[in-house]
């Protein structure tokens, strides 16, 4: 029987060489694609490389990334839909081994081993950990590559950088939520995945280089916001209903940490400018304010849900986000 053929789509804010470099890398993977569709998500003169056997769509106005990964979806031909960021390089195998973890797990977002492009030998994030609240931190960012996630496992969130899904899966699920616009996407469909009786694994012979915040920038106080906001909605949409009390005190803690690291100068928090604090909870009271959407949406979604309360707070424990990855 031959393997399930894959397809990928590329969201590009730029172009330029950073896109050229990513297709490139993807044009020499092995067994070859299937189909490289590359999405523009600016309405103006956006300089493209020289594209050859790639589909261009264009949507003419601005998109976000989730928008624009859905509208490639749609037209993307294999049975495997590889998502990506174009600010990635793919290293040789990449697909194959993708290919490989998905014949063993049929129904399962994948997640590579990405690195940081400009940083040799570090890692970016191999998937992504959750704290109580909700909030899902990126696993390993600056830890050394080879000494630590090399086995496969469990995650608690795929990073929206780049992943593998069945297609057929991935659009019988909505894709991304088009409405949270940038950042958090990424967490609401992994949680909706795992609702819907799929898996989340890490792949560690997958491996993808990723040039972070090449397109919307590290640490922004609208970055702040939004995480802040989408973490919210996500989690009303599909967190198990005794985390959701709780999690007003988690986000105090969460806060804490990320306040010490902040003065520490470490981790994320320690990039953030001035005038976080009080954009993140502009954020959360945001994400707040959506609560009648996103319950109206875990109304329509619990249909289909074919992982309860307990199954969901036990994928919460398992793979839970550790301290020392806000440090």
């Amino acid at each position: 029987m031959a393997d399930p053929s894959v397809a990928a789509v590329v969201v590009t804010h730029t172009g330029g060489e950073r896109l050229a470099a990513c297709v490139r890398s993807l044009q020499a993977q092995r067994p070859a694609l299937a189909g490289l569709v590359v999405v523009v998500s600016q309405p103006g003169e956006v300089p493209l490389p020289d594209l050859v056997g790639v589909e261009v769509l264009r949507p003419g106005r601005q998109v976000h990334y989730g928008h624009a990964v859905n509208l490639g979806a749609a037209v993307a031909a294999g049975d495997l839909l590889l998502v990506l960021n174009d600010d990635t390089v793919a290293r040789p195998g990449f697909v194959q081994a993708l290919q490989a973890a998905h014949g063993q797990h049929p129904h399962a977002l994948l997640q590579p081993r990405i690195l940081l492009a400009g940083s040799p030998g570090h890692i970016e994030n191999v998937g992504h950990g959750l704290f109580p609240d909700g909030h899902n931190q990126a696993r390993g960012r600056a830890c050394v590559d080879g000494e630590a996630f090399e086995q496969p496992g469990s995650v608690g969130a795929v990073s929206g950088a780049a992943f593998l899904a069945p297609r057929g899966r991935f659009l019988a699920l909505g894709g991304f939520d088009a409405t949270l616009g940038p950042y958090g996407e990424d967490l609401d469909l992994s949680l909706r995945w795992v609702r819907a009786g799929g898996e989340l694994r890490y792949v560690p012979s997958a491996v993808i280089e990723h040039e972070l915040g090449a397109s919307y920038g590290r640490a922004s106080l609208r970055k702040v916001y939004r995480v802040e906001r989408n973490r919210v909605r996500a989690g009303l949409r599909s967190l198990p209903v005794t985390v959701l009390v709780g999690a007003p005190a988690f986000t105090a803690l969460r806060w804490g940490l990320m306040a010490g690291a902040s003065m520490a100068g470490k981790g994320w928090a320690g990039q953030l400018p001035p005038g976080a604090g009080l954009a993140a909870v502009a954020g959360m009271l945001g994400g707040v304010g959506h609560g009648p959407w996103a319950l109206a949406k875990r109304r329509a979604d619990a249909v289909g849900w074919r992982r309860g309360e307990r199954a969901m707070l036990e994928h919460l424990l398992r793979n839970r986000a550790r301290i020392a990855d806000f440090l």
